[in-house]
């Protein structure tokens, strides 16, 4: 993801439509068939929403983990417990933050984990996620994503929500698998709403999974359930 260590810093804070151009970029950069397969968790999982949405033809599989789509959002983001959840969103839109986030060796990032993927030890991997941040700039480029997306004076306009909406608003046509943890702490699911309501509004080729004993970072929490998950998808 652009702007996370030990890819280069941009020029300009990064949003939504250039995440989704980074996804047919790198594609076409790799030499990628229509046989290629797109995998994603959290922003990743935004810009893949959005590239999918571009290039219908360029993927033969998706998978998109604890990311619902943006018409899920649209329906969640403004009720009161999830915007408890989502106060980093408007935390980082402070310049404070950029002094906050650092202090005590990131550890608001040791808070986040915590928050979103309950009774894990992050330790190891905690380590891994500060050090995409800690060389000079990265930290400001990758809390960049939210004040752009977020940006007070945009964010909730008319205006915006178009932009969003033909960004990664559109319903995938791909075969997609749609990963979600039991116990994700940023956006808690039952295994009713995941299966009524997130997974019509991905697509209609599209399946969706409650995987269970894992929050949000289930990709280092049980690897080996979700790479199985994966890879059924992927031979199927």
């Amino acid at each position: 993801m652009r702007g996370y260590y030990p890819t280069e810093i941009p020029k300009e804070l990064t949003n939504t439509k250039t995440l989704a151009a980074d996804v047919v970029a790198l594609r076409q950069a790799f030499g990628g068939s229509r046989d290629s397969v797109l995998i994603a968790h959290d922003w990743g999982s935004v810009a893949v929403y959005g590239g999918a949405a571009r290039e219908p033809d360029g993927w033969r599989r998706v998978v998109i983990m604890n990311i619902p789509p943006l018409a899920y959002w649209a329906k969640v983001m403004f009720t009161y417990p999830q915007l408890k959840r989502e106060f980093y969103w408007w935390f980082h839109q402070m310049a404070i933050s950029d002094v906050i986030i650092p202090m005590n060796d990131y550890e608001y990032i040791d808070g986040i984990w915590a928050d979103w993927s309950p009774g894990y030890d992050a330790r190891d991997d905690l380590v891994k996620a500060k050090d995409c941040m800690r060389p000079p700039g990265h930290l400001q480029a990758t809390v960049g994503y939210y004040r752009t997306f977020f940006d007070p004076k945009k964010f909730g306009t008319p205006e915006s929500a178009a932009e969003q909406a033909s960004t990664w608003g559109h319903p995938l046509a791909q075969p997609v698998l749609y990963l979600h943890g039991n116990h994700d702490g940023l956006v808690p699911l039952s295994d009713e709403k995941l299966h009524n309501e997130v997974r019509p509004l991905i697509g209609p080729n599209a399946e969706a999974v409650m995987v269970s004993g894992v929050g949000h970072f289930m990709l280092v929490e049980n690897p080996a359930a979700v790479n199985r998950y994966i890879l059924d998808f992927i031979k199927s």
